[in-house]
């Protein structure tokens, strides 16, 4: 719990200073997670500038998976009845990135950025099960409900932005991230969870950049 209360203190430190820039955009995302194979989603993020070349960003990003998967695995209790699930999921996840990124290329309409990011995510799990029948057992329907909370990952990001699109503040911009996130300890006995799960997001948005803005207030 102490962990997600220092993300939300830096965000709120980083919040009061002189606003620099705010983005909005939709993701796309992969994982090597069967409850998580395809996900689409939304986010918001806040960057600010440490220097001329350099920044630090926060972001928050919520997504969903409706994919639907197959199960195949053996009982762990008697190590010979195979289940087989088919399952229509409704999972969620949340997100809570933090990066600092250096500008690698700068050009006057586009810049490119590179850096590493950490981040907690919590995973919604809502899914209608339908287990098939076979010797050992007997056909079933039931709904698993349940959130796997507190899950660090790291990654990096690569960021192009197209400035200055529709006005001086405003710029569209594109970015990858992969990373990788721990989910289950090694070793758990009962458990079939994945011990670290590989993800790829695409994101595409918009930003507002407030300090080009206050650059014309000032020249006006």
């Amino acid at each position: 719990m102490k962990t997600p209360l220092i993300i939300i203190a830096i965000l709120i430190f980083i919040t009061q200073l002189p606003a620099q820039e705010i983005g909005f955009y939709t993701t796309y995302s992969g994982s090597s997670y069967n409850k998580y194979q395809s996900n689409i989603g939304l986010g918001i993020e806040y960057n600010h500038f440490i220097k001329s070349k350099s920044r630090i960003g926060v972001a928050v990003q919520y997504s969903y998976c409706t994919l639907n998967y197959s199960d195949i695995f053996g009982s762990s209790s008697d190590g010979i009845s195979t289940y087989i699930k088919q399952v229509e999921p409704n999972n969620q996840r949340l997100a809570l990135r933090l990066n600092y990124a250096f500008k690698v290329v700068n050009h006057p309409k586009s810049s490119l950025f590179i850096g590493p990011e950490i981040g907690l995510n919590y995973f919604f799990i809502n899914e209608q099960v339908h287990r098939l029948e076979d010797e050992n057992l007997t056909e079933a329907d039931y709904q698993s409900k349940y959130s796997e909370n507190n899950k660090f990952g790291f990654g990096f990001l690569i960021e192009f932005e197209l400035k200055e699109v529709i006005s001086k503040q405003i710029s569209l911009y594109t970015s990858v991230h992969p990373e990788i996130i721990s989910f289950e300890r090694a070793g758990m006995c009962g458990s079939n969870n994945p011990t670290i799960i590989g993800w790829l997001n695409f994101n595409l948005g918009i930003k507002y950049n407030f300090t080009s803005s206050l650059k014309m207030r000032t020249r006006d």
